[in-house]
């Protein structure tokens, strides 16, 4: 069948390294990017995909791409695999190609086929929204059964929204409150977890779950006062203790699967770990709880929570909306998710093109096909999307959005027609705009500073997997780009031998 329904260092040099999508990179923020820097502008392709690519033999292309095979080759990486595909934007050759119809995980530079299939089918300026229901009619100032805060993917949700939604609870003279205030993420069904994530990924910031009330990027910081833990998040708990430092600094944080409880051990002082919080639909009516308490109104309950596998579930139809908030657009989100390659953001997008969707992408298991939650369905809603369009054949495999799943598998040849495909359609400016500039911003602040503004590209690294693949600009010449390395198991840096590779483009 296709698809099927720590301890940890950490040290002041190496900083949440395992499994880790930019792990010591800063907490998702808007003023990570540097919005005054222009990407270069990206011609638009007059290429045919329904046509085979062609290999160039032009002299001059194959000296380019015999440099670039020769950084990859003479690197301490030259036993691990490495897929290649430059495209030049003119005319649609083959500047180089190296195994451009093998299979590789992709890692994070997956998210650009997320990316491009949500803004063709669900658009740059969709958004989403978050609702406050009322089982019942509010008599007098007071509800006498359960307020239900329901999500329905919203990327963005955070304490000053939920603020917002208490805000209007005032304003419609709201004062008392009967029952509990229960946190509905059953929009989508299926798992909040990817298909195919490794297992201790669950506990860190780029694993975190993706509900459909997601909060505060369903994240939380763990620091240390005075060698105890403390979190950013109130509702955890937190145990253990840090001893000061003997020979070397050396922390372990481990937050138990399926609950908020996080220990932390060992010797040292300094500490900044992200780690995802569990069940972010509670965490979520929790503070909606404390806020509406905090502004005056009452609660005699308790925070709950509700999912696609409730007995109960919210009429959302029949109920009363007391109160709703959109989310930012389509292309915002994108943007962010791109910029500092937001896993959480892709998942939420993945359940959002299978929910809507994915009637019209039935699966090749008639079993699946029943069971399947949005998760799955917006795998094949993207799977179908690819082959359409002549980007991907049947042979890859898309088990998420993000890139974090072991189980996806796609060619450099399909993430390179991807980049084509994306230059000439409609959503061509959110896309490039979305793209972190090399030397400049989002997962490039920090490399190919000698291709400062040159080179638009998505990152992707996950263990044993480094990627880039993105926009270049050559002499006179735009080139689409991949770069792909699998089984990179030396301990050297082979981000340096792909930024090496990719540097040589914007010299040609």
């Amino acid at each position: 069948m296709k698809k099927k329904y720590a301890i940890f260092k950490f040290t002041a040099v190496v900083c949440l390294i395992v499994l880790s999508f930019s792990a010591c990179s800063k907490q998702i923020k808007d003023q990570s990017d540097n919005v005054n820097s222009k990407p270069l502008e990206i011609p638009a392709p007059q290429i045919d995909l329904a046509k085979p690519l062609e290999i160039s033999k032009e002299p001059k292309d194959v000296e380019l791409c015999a440099k670039i095979n020769q950084d990859l080759e003479q690197s301490e990486f030259s036993k691990a695999r490495w897929g290649v595909l430059v495209i030049g934007m003119k005319d649609g050759r083959v500047v180089c190609g190296r195994e451009i119809q093998r299979l590789f995980n992709p890692a994070s530079i997956h998210k650009l086929l997320t990316s491009i299939v949500a803004l063709d089918k669900i658009g740059r300026d969709s958004q989403l929204k978050t609702s406050v229901y009322s089982p019942e009619p509010i008599k007098n100032g007071t509800a006498e059964g359960d307020i239900i805060l329901y999500g329905r993917g919203a990327p963005d949700l955070n304490d000053e929204s939920l603020l917002q939604l208490v805000k209007h609870l005032k304003q419609k003279g709201i004062k008392d409150i009967k029952g509990d205030i229960v946190g509905d993420e059953s929009y989508f069904k299926g798992d909040k977890l990817g298909d195919g994530w490794t297992w201790n990924s669950a506990q860190w910031y780029y694993g975190a779950a993706a509900s459909a009330l997601s909060i505060n990027g369903n994240q939380m910081t763990v620091s240390l006062q005075n060698g105890k833990p403390k979190a950013d998040e109130k509702y955890v708990e937190l145990s253990g203790e840090v001893k000061p430092i003997e020979d070397i600094e050396a922390i372990g944080v481990k937050r138990e699967l399926g609950t908020n409880r996080v220990y932390v051990w060992g010797n040292g002082k300094n500490l900044s770990a992200r780690i995802a919080v569990n069940d972010p639909a509670l965490l979520s009516a929790k503070i909606f709880m404390e806020l509406l308490e905090k502004n005056g109104i009452a609660v005699s309950g308790d925070a709950k929570t509700r999912d696609w596998r409730s007995k109960n579930q919210t009429d959302t139809a029949n109920a009363v909306e007391l109160a709703s908030i959109e989310s930012e657009d389509l292309a915002e989100t994108i943007r962010k998710m791109n910029k500092d390659s937001v896993n959480l953001y892709a998942e939420l997008i993945l359940r959002e093109l299978g929910k809507r969707f994915g009637e019209d992408a039935p699966d090749e298991d008639a079993r699946v096909q029943k069971l399947r939650g949005d998760d799955l369905a917006g795998a094949d809603v993207m799977t179908k999307w690819l082959k359409d369009h002549n980007i991907a054949t049947d042979q890859i495999a898309i088990h998420d959005g993000s890139g974090l799943s072991r189980l996806d598998f796609v060619t450099p040849e399909a993430i390179g027609r991807a980049l084509v495909f994306a230059a000439g359609s409609k959503f061509a400016d959110v896309f490039e705009n979305s793209l972190p500039i090399a030397g400049q911003d989002g997962t490039l602040r920090g490399r190919l500073k000698d291709a400062s503004g040159k080179i638009l590209a998505k990152t992707g690294n996950i263990t044993y997997v480094n990627s880039l693949a993105g926009f270049a600009r050559g002499v006179g010449e735009t080139y689409a780009f991949v770069i792909i390395g699998n089984d990179l198991t030396r301990r050297g840096n082979s981000t340096a031998v792909i930024d090496s590779a990719a540097s040589i483009l914007i010299k040609n």
